[in-house]
């Protein structure tokens, strides 16, 4: 999953070149949905991604959560767990116990930090409005397509899904030139203003045995 979004951050800084398509409800609803996002506060969130081979008609899925509050966050997937206090990340890879602990630059931060995901079509991202949908849960959304520019991205295309009451991404959509497809479904928010620091920090006393790589 924290490749997923590196990925889609990636996009998005790849659509800050050159002269940007900006259709004006489209940047409405972004602005709204990135006020939002950041009036939230701490946050913690469950997800389902879908990936799909659409050469080979071949999907797989699995849920995850992440905790998010400023720049710090945790990201728990089936594969891996990772913890990020704001300066220090730790990376597990739950299959092999192996953790990886790094101090990432300012500017890795904005590929890491999910967060950025809905900031970042401020940097020129050619971006339309599709109109009024509904969600797979029924619920009404603003739809939102962005496009590269860049002729050498990876991705086509994000449908972003915005609720109309809230604001809050409800789906992310990305499309690739090699034919694969993610869909990031965000099954809901919650609130935690109290969210510990302590929930960001790698705790080494619950995996004794963690082969631990430090490329501080």
């Amino acid at each position: 999953m924290k490749k997923i979004f590196v990925l889609v951050v990636a996009f998005l800084l790849a659509c800050s070149s050159g002269f940007a398509q900006k259709d004006a409800r489209a940047k409405e609803y972004l602005d709204k949905s990135s006020e939002a996002f950041t009036k939230a506060g701490a946050l913690s969130v469950h997800f389902t991604l879908n990936i799909k081979d659409v050469s080979k008609n071949v999907s797989e899925s699995f849920e995850g959560d992440i905790e998010l509050k400023g720049a710090k966050f945790h990201l728990n997937t089936p594969d891996m767990e990772t913890w990020f206090d704001g300066k220090t990340q730790w990376a597990l890879q739950k299959n092999y116990d192996e953790l990886t602990i790094t101090e990432p630059s300012a500017e890795e931060l904005q590929v890491i930090n999910p967060a950025s995901l809905f900031m970042l079509y401020k940097k020129g991202c050619n971006y339309t409005y599709l109109g009024e949908k509904k969600s797979e849960n029924g619920k009404p959304v603003h739809e939102i397509a962005l496009m590269p520019q860049a002729k050498n991205s990876e991705m086509t295309k994000i449908i972003l899904q915005i609720g109309s009451t809230d604001f809050m991404p409800v789906k992310i959509h990305i499309s690739y030139k090699n034919k694969m497809e993610n869909s990031i479904h965000i099954a809901k928010y919650q609130k935690q203003s109290n969210l510990p620091d302590s929930k960001f920090v790698f705790d080494k006393k619950k995996y004794p045995n963690a082969e631990i790589i430090d490329l501080r």
